[in-house]
Protein backbone atom coordinates (compact mmCIF):
# COMPACT_ATOMS: atom_id res chain seq x y z
CA UNK A 1 0.00 0.00 0.00
CA UNK A 2 1.64 3.55 -1.15
CA UNK A 3 1.20 6.05 1.89
CA UNK A 4 1.65 9.87 0.44
CA UNK A 5 2.90 12.20 2.50
CA UNK A 6 0.88 15.09 4.36
CA UNK A 7 0.67 18.50 4.85
CA UNK A 8 1.85 19.99 8.21
CA UNK A 9 -1.08 19.99 10.24
CA UNK A 10 -2.39 21.19 13.47
CA UNK A 11 -1.79 17.99 16.15
CA UNK A 12 -3.72 19.97 18.95
CA UNK A 13 -7.15 20.62 16.92
CA UNK A 14 -9.12 17.80 15.95
CA UNK A 15 -10.73 19.01 12.46
CA UNK A 16 -7.45 20.38 11.11
CA UNK A 17 -7.01 16.27 12.16
CA UNK A 18 -9.16 15.20 10.41
CA UNK A 19 -8.95 17.29 7.35
CA UNK A 20 -5.09 16.40 6.53
CA UNK A 21 -6.33 12.39 6.42
CA UNK A 22 -9.46 13.09 4.77
CA UNK A 23 -7.68 11.54 1.35
CA UNK A 24 -5.42 9.47 2.06
CA UNK A 25 -5.60 5.49 2.08
CA UNK A 26 -7.30 3.70 5.24
CA UNK A 27 -7.43 0.12 6.72
CA UNK A 28 -10.62 -1.54 8.24
CA UNK A 29 -10.12 -3.46 11.40
CA UNK A 30 -11.58 -6.79 10.93
CA UNK A 31 -12.08 -10.21 12.07
CA UNK A 32 -10.17 -12.31 9.50
CA UNK A 33 -9.60 -15.34 11.61
CA UNK A 34 -13.38 -16.07 12.09
CA UNK A 35 -15.96 -16.95 9.45
CA UNK A 36 -18.00 -14.35 10.71
CA UNK A 37 -17.52 -11.58 13.26
CA UNK A 38 -19.00 -11.71 15.98
CA UNK A 39 -22.25 -9.82 17.15
CA UNK A 40 -20.32 -7.46 19.60
CA UNK A 41 -17.88 -6.37 17.05
CA UNK A 42 -17.59 -2.78 16.24
CA UNK A 43 -15.85 -1.29 13.30
CA UNK A 44 -12.88 0.74 12.91
CA UNK A 45 -10.69 2.12 10.84
CA UNK A 46 -7.45 3.43 10.59
CA UNK A 47 -5.96 6.03 8.71
CA UNK A 48 -2.20 6.30 7.40
CA UNK A 49 -0.07 9.42 6.31
CA UNK A 50 3.70 10.64 7.23
CA UNK A 51 5.86 13.74 7.25
CA UNK A 52 8.83 14.77 8.30
CA UNK A 53 7.99 13.68 11.89
CA UNK A 54 7.30 10.13 10.86
CA UNK A 55 4.48 7.90 9.78
CA UNK A 56 1.29 9.54 10.61
CA UNK A 57 -1.79 7.33 12.42
CA UNK A 58 -5.28 8.15 12.40
CA UNK A 59 -7.88 5.70 14.05
CA UNK A 60 -11.46 5.89 14.21
CA UNK A 61 -13.12 3.68 16.68
CA UNK A 62 -16.35 2.74 17.06
CA UNK A 63 -17.43 1.65 20.47
CA UNK A 64 -20.34 1.56 22.82
CA UNK A 65 -18.58 1.99 26.03
CA UNK A 66 -15.32 3.50 26.38
CA UNK A 67 -13.65 1.17 29.56
CA UNK A 68 -10.00 0.88 30.94
CA UNK A 69 -8.56 0.53 34.24
CA UNK A 70 -4.93 1.98 33.46
CA UNK A 71 -3.67 4.25 36.27
CA UNK A 72 0.06 4.68 34.61
CA UNK A 73 2.19 4.05 31.38
CA UNK A 74 3.65 0.79 30.62
CA UNK A 75 1.23 -1.63 32.50
CA UNK A 76 -0.37 -4.02 30.58
CA UNK A 77 -3.04 -2.10 29.29
CA UNK A 78 -4.32 -4.67 27.25
CA UNK A 79 -5.85 -6.33 30.12
CA UNK A 80 -6.91 -3.22 31.53
CA UNK A 81 -9.59 -2.48 29.21
CA UNK A 82 -10.03 -0.39 25.97
CA UNK A 83 -6.80 -0.58 23.97
CA UNK A 84 -5.74 0.10 20.32
CA UNK A 85 -2.41 -1.86 19.37
CA UNK A 86 0.65 -0.56 16.63
CA UNK A 87 3.02 -3.40 14.91
CA UNK A 88 5.24 -1.71 13.41
CA UNK A 89 8.92 -3.14 11.23
CA UNK A 90 11.06 -1.69 9.31
CA UNK A 91 11.11 -3.76 6.03
CA UNK A 92 15.33 -3.84 6.21
CA UNK A 93 15.35 -4.96 10.27
CA UNK A 94 14.74 -7.74 12.31
CA UNK A 95 13.30 -5.62 15.54
CA UNK A 96 9.97 -4.48 15.35
CA UNK A 97 7.53 -2.85 17.90
CA UNK A 98 4.45 -2.95 19.48
CA UNK A 99 2.85 0.05 21.20
CA UNK A 100 -0.47 0.10 22.91
CA UNK A 101 -2.76 3.40 23.73
CA UNK A 102 -5.60 3.60 25.96
CA UNK A 103 -8.59 5.70 26.39
CA UNK A 104 -7.14 7.76 29.26
CA UNK A 105 -4.18 8.80 26.85
CA UNK A 106 -1.97 5.90 28.76
CA UNK A 107 0.58 4.01 26.55
CA UNK A 108 2.57 0.84 26.52
CA UNK A 109 5.87 0.76 24.59
CA UNK A 110 7.27 -3.26 23.65
CA UNK A 111 10.62 -3.33 21.58
CA UNK A 112 11.15 -7.04 19.95
CA UNK A 113 14.76 -7.57 18.88
CA UNK A 114 13.71 -10.84 16.63
CA UNK A 115 10.88 -12.86 15.61
CA UNK A 116 12.56 -15.47 18.01
CA UNK A 117 11.03 -12.96 21.13
CA UNK A 118 7.67 -13.65 21.32
CA UNK A 119 8.60 -17.35 21.04
CA UNK A 120 10.74 -16.82 24.24
CA UNK A 121 8.23 -14.83 26.05
CA UNK A 122 5.43 -17.85 25.59
CA UNK A 123 7.87 -20.75 26.03
CA UNK A 124 10.86 -20.10 28.09
CA UNK A 125 10.43 -17.98 30.44
CA UNK A 126 11.44 -14.44 29.16
CA UNK A 127 10.32 -11.43 31.16
CA UNK A 128 7.63 -8.85 29.38
CA UNK A 129 9.08 -5.93 31.77
CA UNK A 130 12.44 -6.82 30.17
CA UNK A 131 10.94 -5.46 26.56
CA UNK A 132 9.22 -2.26 28.16
CA UNK A 133 10.32 1.24 26.98
CA UNK A 134 9.97 3.85 29.83
CA UNK A 135 10.68 7.38 27.70
CA UNK A 136 7.96 8.38 25.31
CA UNK A 137 9.35 6.85 21.51
CA UNK A 138 6.54 8.71 19.99
CA UNK A 139 3.63 11.43 20.30
CA UNK A 140 -0.16 10.53 20.76
CA UNK A 141 -3.37 12.29 20.67
CA UNK A 142 -6.39 10.64 21.80
CA UNK A 143 -10.66 12.19 22.41
CA UNK A 144 -13.90 10.46 22.95
CA UNK A 145 -16.37 11.04 20.20
CA UNK A 146 -20.65 10.17 20.02
CA UNK A 147 -19.53 6.97 18.04
CA UNK A 148 -16.44 6.15 20.30
CA UNK A 149 -13.44 7.43 20.42
CA UNK A 150 -10.04 8.35 18.20
CA UNK A 151 -6.60 8.43 18.36
CA UNK A 152 -3.49 10.05 16.71
CA UNK A 153 0.00 8.13 16.48
CA UNK A 154 3.22 10.04 15.04
CA UNK A 155 6.12 7.48 14.99
CA UNK A 156 9.74 8.43 14.14
CA UNK A 157 11.96 6.62 12.41
CA UNK A 158 14.13 6.55 15.50
CA UNK A 159 11.22 4.71 17.50
CA UNK A 160 11.54 1.95 14.70
CA UNK A 161 15.15 1.53 15.65
CA UNK A 162 16.03 3.20 11.83
CA UNK A 163 19.25 5.16 12.02
CA UNK A 164 18.52 7.47 8.70
CA UNK A 165 14.64 9.87 8.83
CA UNK A 166 11.76 8.08 6.89
CA UNK A 167 11.37 9.22 2.90
CA UNK A 168 9.99 8.54 -0.32
CA UNK A 169 10.65 4.87 -0.86
CA UNK A 170 10.90 4.07 3.01
CA UNK A 171 8.97 0.42 3.70
CA UNK A 172 7.58 -0.15 6.86
CA UNK A 173 5.83 -3.76 7.61
CA UNK A 174 2.21 -2.73 9.97
CA UNK A 175 -0.63 -4.18 11.50
CA UNK A 176 -2.80 -2.31 13.84
CA UNK A 177 -5.36 -4.27 16.20
CA UNK A 178 -7.78 -3.50 19.33
CA UNK A 179 -9.28 -4.58 22.27
CA UNK A 180 -12.69 -3.56 22.88
CA UNK A 181 -14.18 -3.95 26.18
CA UNK A 182 -17.61 -3.24 27.49
CA UNK A 183 -16.18 -3.95 31.30
CA UNK A 184 -14.14 -5.97 33.82
CA UNK A 185 -16.15 -9.00 33.67
CA UNK A 186 -17.01 -9.59 30.04
CA UNK A 187 -13.84 -10.70 27.95
CA UNK A 188 -12.71 -8.12 25.09
CA UNK A 189 -13.47 -8.57 21.09
CA UNK A 190 -10.28 -8.55 19.54
CA UNK A 191 -9.59 -7.10 15.40
CA UNK A 192 -6.94 -6.49 13.40
CA UNK A 193 -6.29 -4.84 9.86
CA UNK A 194 -4.67 -7.90 9.11
CA UNK A 195 -5.94 -10.79 7.67
CA UNK A 196 -4.19 -13.11 10.02
CA UNK A 197 -5.30 -17.15 9.54
CA UNK A 198 -5.00 -17.11 13.09
CA UNK A 199 -5.93 -15.37 16.52
CA UNK A 200 -1.98 -13.93 16.58
CA UNK A 201 -1.65 -10.06 16.05
CA UNK A 202 2.66 -11.67 16.08
CA UNK A 203 2.16 -13.16 12.37
CA UNK A 204 4.64 -10.77 10.86
CA UNK A 205 3.67 -12.48 7.36
CA UNK A 206 0.10 -11.16 7.38
CA UNK A 207 0.98 -7.49 8.27
CA UNK A 208 0.77 -5.21 5.32
CA UNK A 209 3.68 -2.80 3.64
CA UNK A 210 3.55 -0.02 3.76
CA UNK A 211 5.42 2.50 1.14
CA UNK A 212 5.86 6.19 1.86
CA UNK A 213 5.20 8.05 -1.33
CA UNK A 214 5.28 12.05 -2.03
CA UNK A 215 1.93 13.63 -1.29
CA UNK A 216 -1.04 12.84 -3.69
CA UNK A 217 -1.35 15.07 -6.37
Amino acid sequence: MDVPALASFDSSDWKTILTAFQNGPSLPLGQAWRENPEETFRPGLVHLGWNTEGLLVLARLTDDTLFTQATADNENLWMLGDVFELFLQESTLENYVEFHIAPSGHRLQLTFPSGDTITQLRTSGKKLDDLKVARPLFDLAVRSTDLGWDILAKIPASALGMTQPMGDGTTIRASFSRYDYTDAATPPVLSSTSAHAELNFHRRQEWKPLTLRPTLG
